[in-house]
């Protein structure tokens, strides 16, 4: 079926392997950009020949009107790009005419919808997921274990390669934010200069003052259950303009992985365990620390915090800070001082 990644379709398009029929499907904007960016590069050329490419809106456009766009003969020659916006917003005789197109398309042609919701049970995305012509492009947020093999298909567009090791190391620094991630990449091109390969110690030294570096800094201070140093990153954070929701999705991703590295704390080797958690090795040791000083009842308890923090931060008309205060206070907060004993054999 050609249901395919963000990275399977990168690698289809460096092969120089243009479909005639995309559709960008899911809620990741970033993605999608960036995977039009692709075929519109390899499609127009990098020149982008602005008279081969038309662009509609999916809720005002009639499917006779998109379907002449893509019969037209290239002014210039080569092929044409029609783009189709808000393309779930369709007509059901746009969809139906692209039903039929997708068994005969235009050699010339390649057509793009792009739609932050489709029903994966429409005829129209049934059939572009069967046929080899076509391709549905899953926009969908990335998990985290996939985010390292984003981040190496974006440093190659920048000219570059990435070590293993690097790729998992920033992202466990930026987070899933993938602009934030891109913002760090174009950090790191600059640094490394005319070196082709990205190694750990670059990441590291050109993302050493970035927002993200901090929030990284931040959760490691509440891993350790250190309040004073949490708090005052928090205060830089949102000095600096960090959004409030990317704090907290920062925090609950650091305890969801506390939580699995409890399940292999006892583990003897380092690299196995770095890659259950899904982070860099050089982080591994830090994570089975930091879970030792939490209970398991308070790691699942956490989660309860997070909900309601996430509630308020989104309807609440208490000071942001505040919330994020309170709920640093209660991430760290032990109601005994003595620290918690490790897990028993079994527990």
């Amino acid at each position: 079926m050609a249901k395919i990644s963000v990275v399977e379709l990168d690698s289809e398009l460096r092969q120089k392997r243009i479909r005639s029929f995309y559709i960008m499907a899911g809620e990741e904007a970033y993605l999608a950009h960036s995977a039009l960016q692709r075929i519109k590069e390899i499609v127009l050329g990098k020149e982008s020949n602005e008279f081969s490419k038309h662009v509609f809106e999916g809720k005002d456009v009639l499917h006779n009107e998109i379907l002449d766009s893509i019969r037209t003969v290239p002014l210039l020659g080569g092929k044409t790009l029609t783009i189709v916006k808000d393309a779930d917003k369709l007509s059901k005789e746009a969809c139906e005419a692209f039903i039929t197109y997708i068994g005969a398309p235009i050699e010339t042609a390649t057509v793009v919808l792009i739609a932050s919701k489709m029903d994966g049970r429409s005829r129209l995305m049934q059939v572009a997921s069967k046929s080899s012509k076509a391709a549905v492009v899953e926009c969908k947020p990335l998990y985290a274990n996939q985010i390292p093999s984003w981040i190496n298909v974006e440093v190659q567009r920048n000219g570059k390669r990435i070590s293993k090791d690097a790729a998992h190391y920033l992202a466990d620094m930026v987070g899933q934010d993938l602009g934030q991630i891109v913002q760090a990449i174009e950090r790191i091109v600059l640094f490394v200069g005319n070196r082709p390969i990205v190694e750990v110690k670059d990441v590291e030294e050109a993302v050493a003052e970035t927002t993200q570096r901090s929030i990284f800094e931040l959760t490691d201070a509440i891993g350790r259950r250190n309040l004073t140093r949490a708090l005052a990153i928090l205060t830089n954070l949102l000095e600096h303009g960090t959004a409030p929701v990317l704090i907290l999705n920062m925090i609950a991703r650091h305890f969801r992985i506390l939580i699995r590295a409890r399940e292999v704390e006892r583990s003897g080797n380092a690299r196995e365990v770095a890659s259950y958690l899904g982070v860099n090795p050089f982080f591994a040791k830090d994570y089975i620390e930091q879970c030792r000083n939490f209970s398991p009842s308070e790691l699942r308890k956490k989660f309860g915090i997070f909900a309601r923090s996430d509630r308020e931060i989104k309807s609440s008309r208490m000071p942001k800070e505040r919330i994020l205060e309170r709920l640093i206070f209660d991430c760290i907060e032990q109601k005994n001082k003595s620290p918690h004993p490790p897990f028993a054999k079994g527990g």
